[in-house]
């Protein structure tokens, strides 16, 4: 019991490396998705309550249903997650990173929230989100998501409301710490200061690199 409380409180006392906050960069998705709200509240009351169909016609309430009810939970329920878009994060932590991310229009309706090993990571990188997932990559067109592909062939792709910049320096932190993931991206072409992040970075005494356990046996990795 001493023991377990002795490791608990060591998980406790962690230092926090890096951490870095959402930024909104467009209102387009928002807006589509508080009007289609709104929409969708009006018919639901007109129908539901001022000219609701007769009872036993259960057609007419399960067209309604179809109609109003679904598309006012889907939009709604991406209003709700755009709006609290703020409390998203990517903290690196020892050697855990943690996340909550909002997804975009058409790139996910649930919030990820997860706690990655960063030992656990085979390869990372950022890598451009296709424009046609939101209204607003037409004009942010070279806006990009962080990937964690894991040992195990899971994968992690977040970060869809925090900028470039940002992901880049999870990057550049990730691959101080575990230098045996590799880093399938180019930064260096599209970052011209990432020379100086990477030193930045080198010189921190809050980093520290893991030791490598190796890859378990027996584990097939997924290839794209």
């Amino acid at each position: 019991m001493a023991e377990e409380e002795k490791q608990s409180a060591e998980k406790n006392n962690v230092e926090t490396i890096l951490t870095k906050k959402s930024t909104r960069f467009g209102w387009r998705d928002f807006t589509l998705n508080l009007v289609f709200t709104l929409i969708m509240v009006a018919s639901f009351i007109v129908f539901i309550f001022i000219q609701p169909p007769e009872e036993g016609d259960l057609a007419s309430w399960f067209s309604l249903i179809l109609v109003i009810v679904l598309p006012l939970l889907i939009f709604g329920n991406r209003l709700v997650r755009e709006s609290i878009y703020q409390y998203d994060f990517i903290m690196i932590s020892g050697n855990s990173i943690k996340y909550r991310s909002t997804p975009l229009l058409f790139t996910g309706i649930r919030t990820k929230k997860n706690e990655v090993d960063i030992r656990d990571i085979r390869k990372f990188g950022i890598s451009k989100i296709p424009r046609k997932f939101s209204l607003d990559l037409r004009k942010y067109k070279n806006k990009a998501m962080l990937i964690l592909n894991l040992k195990d062939g899971k994968e992690h792709l977040f970060g869809e409301y925090f900028l470039n910049d940002d992901l880049v320096e999870v990057c550049v932190y990730i691959n101080k710490i575990y230098p045996r993931a590799k880093l399938i991206t180019n930064l260096g072409e599209e970052y011209p200061q990432l020379a100086e992040l990477q030193k930045k970075v080198a010189s921190s005494k809050k980093v520290k690199e893991l030791e490598d356990d190796g890859e378990p046996e027996g584990v097939e990795i997924r290839r794209k």
